[in-house]
């Protein structure tokens, strides 16, 4: 048997093998690697010999810096029997301080020039989903978050060109996963169902995995089906559970959440919930500041007052980019008729998201309905004069609405 093993990275660790000839005969992998605040480092170990059917060691976690616990995972294998003679105290001393310098080291320094020939960010949706980075979605309860990337989801497959949701869609079709810690399978296809019928859509494959642990405790087998199906978009439905923990307070599980995202190389969208804050404009995602400080790119979604029981106007805003500018805010409107379920895009009420609206949105909303003057504005928003003015000389700098008469305002461009 050879001396040295072989090392390979794998998602959550590292796997050793030691080799007779072209033969493996060993192979032991220390995964779901965790180092704490002290400068302990733990793991994961299972260890098999090529004779076995099962592990002959496995699911047992160990302090890799303890060498107190390297010894007693040594003693353990020498004392088995079945298994030949091995050289155990130095095998686990060599693959625990391995794996301990190796965890250590971390990635390698890239040197990156800006002469070289760099293609712009792309989007996956445009101008909602952006490649290869986390994206979250949040809203209150009710709002129908999951609703709407399963529409994400869609347009992603088919791909969905013509979509109702005023979307681009991408230009081939791109595998994507539901992980759904909120439903199982059979609820998720029902809803599925729905959406196909309510729009109208051709049978689609529905590729969900029900999940019950923390996404960094699952991550070997997340990212093996991700491999198999080669799929490149994840929606993780929804963070909570997801990250696991005190949302709050845990600074801990948003790091391994996050860390385990940027393991598993796709792009994601996670939905999440909403913050407890009472004032509307200062909603956020629920928990730590971390999950909104590693997001890439944020929206809210919300919802007006249902029109009836089977109709409701939903608004998606974008709160947060460091990569691109903010877009627009997007209107929709959500019906549940006899069919299945359908959603469509609508231009944003004012009057219904005021509340979610900057003062220069609100005013853009309004004038798409037609140009006002100053006291029409102020009127139909019940503002006072003083407050419109400003605003208006603002838009009319940025060059967003202009004058069309004695003291009018009217859009400069309707895409605006």
């Amino acid at each position: 048997m050879s001396n040295e093993p072989i090392v390979t990275k794998l998602l959550s660790g590292y796997k050793y093998m030691w080799y007779a000839g072209d033969e493996w005969v060993l192979t032991a992998q220390i995964t779901k690697i965790y180092e704490h605040k002290r400068g302990v480092i733990d793991g994961e170990i299972e260890i098999t010999h090529h004779d076995k059917d099962i592990p002959i060691l496995s699911g047992i976690r160990i302090n890799l810096t303890s060498q107190s616990a390297r010894t007693t995972i040594a003693k353990r294998l020498k004392a088995n029997p079945t298994v030949e003679e091995f050289d155990w105290p130095k095998m686990i001393d060599e693959i625990c301080a391995a794996t301990v310098k190796l965890q250590r080291e971390g990635e390698p320094i890239k040197e990156l020039w800006t002469s070289e020939d760099i293609p712009p960010l792309e989007y996956l949706i445009d101008p909602v989903l952006m490649k290869d980075i986390p994206t979250v979605m949040f809203g209150d309860k009710g709002v129908a978050k999951s609703t709407l990337s399963l529409l994400f989801y869609v347009i992603l497959m088919l791909p969905w060109y013509d979509n109702p949701l005023g979307l681009k869609a991408p230009s081939r079709s791109i595998k994507t996963i539901i992980l759904d810690w909120e439903v199982p399978g059979y609820i998720a296809q029902w809803n599925a169902k729905k959406v196909q019928e309510g729009m109208g859509l051709p049978a689609f494959p529905l590729y969900h995995r029900r999940c019950n642990y923390p996404l960094a405790d699952d991550i070997e087998g997340i990212r093996n089906m991700i491999v198999d199906l080669k799929a490149e978009v994840i929606i993780v439905d929804s963070l909570a559970r997801a990250a696991g923990g005190d949302l709050s307070k845990d600074t801990e599980n948003a790091n391994r959440f996050f860390a385990a995202l940027d393991n598993l190389q796709v792009t994601s969208l996670i939905i999440a919930q909403t913050s407890k804050n009472q004032d509307e404009k200062k909603k956020s995602i629920y928990g730590n500041a971390l999950y909104t400080y590693y997001a890439r790119s944020i929206f809210e979604l919300c919802k007006s007052q249902e029109i009836n029981e089977d109709t409701m106007s939903i608004a998606l805003f974008h709160r947060f980019s460091n990569l691109t500018r903010l877009q627009k805010p997007m209107g929709f409107k959500l019906s549940f008729n006899g069919v299945g379920t359908k959603i469509e895009r609508q231009e944003l009420s004012a009057q219904e998201f005021k509340g979610k609206l900057t003062g220069q949105q609100v005013i853009l909303a309004e004038l798409k309905r037609g140009s006002k003057t100053v006291i029409e504005l102020a009127d139909s928003l019940e503002w006072e004069e003083k407050s419109v003015r400003p605003l208006l000389s603002k838009m009319k700098g940025r060059k967003l609405i202009v004058n069309v008469g004695p003291n009018e305002w009217g859009l400069i461009s309707t895409n605006e």
